[in-house]
């Protein structure tokens, strides 16, 4: 029975389509509506640093810290911030954690103390250190970073604030 039935169901679909079979059409929309829209993707400010730092060697270069005034960007606390060494290679990736500090004073004008340690002194040399701001999102700012530099045993100290990029 039920064969019986789908074999009258495909006759009567094939006699449709010989009867009248599908003709192409062309389609169109003609509605005046439209939208616009926007978006944006988030954008983390990065620490506002002062326009200068500071370099103290310390005797014979064998305690070099290095100073920063900065302030955070509007809705963002100290807790947001992280402190490193910015773009560190060799001994220093494995020493710089041992043998430094950083310490952060103040408010809503910070100053950042970032002690180089010894190895990092007395050969002299150059270092860039910063920070950045973390987002609840975990997404981060750019680094804002400061270029130490001295000459053996802590001669001509300098410290240069380099622009975010």
């Amino acid at each position: 029975m039920k064969r019986a039935l789908v074999g009258i169901g495909v006759l009567a679909v094939a006699a449709a389509l010989l009867v009248s079979p599908p003709r192409p059409t062309l389609a169109s929309w003609a509605d005046t509506e439209n939208a616009t829209g926007a978006f944006g993707a988030l954008t983390v400010p990065p620490p506002v640093l002062g326009a200068t730092c500071t370099l103290a060697p310390g005797a014979l270069g064998l305690n070099p810290v290095i100073t920063i005034t900065w302030s955070l960007p509007a809705g963002y606390a100290l807790g947001d911030v992280r402190y490193g060494y910015y773009n560190v290679t060799g001994l220093e990736v494995v020493t710089g954690a041992l043998l430094s500090s950083i310490t952060t004073t103040g408010g809503p004008t910070y100053t950042t103390k970032f002690g180089s340690g010894l190895l990092a002194g007395l050969l002299g040399g150059s270092k860039s250190v910063g920070m950045l701001i973390v987002h609840s999102s975990g997404w981060t700012s750019k680094w804002a970073t400061v270029t130490a530099t001295m000459g053996l045993a802590g001669a001509n100290p300098t410290c240069t604030v380099n622009p975010v990029v």
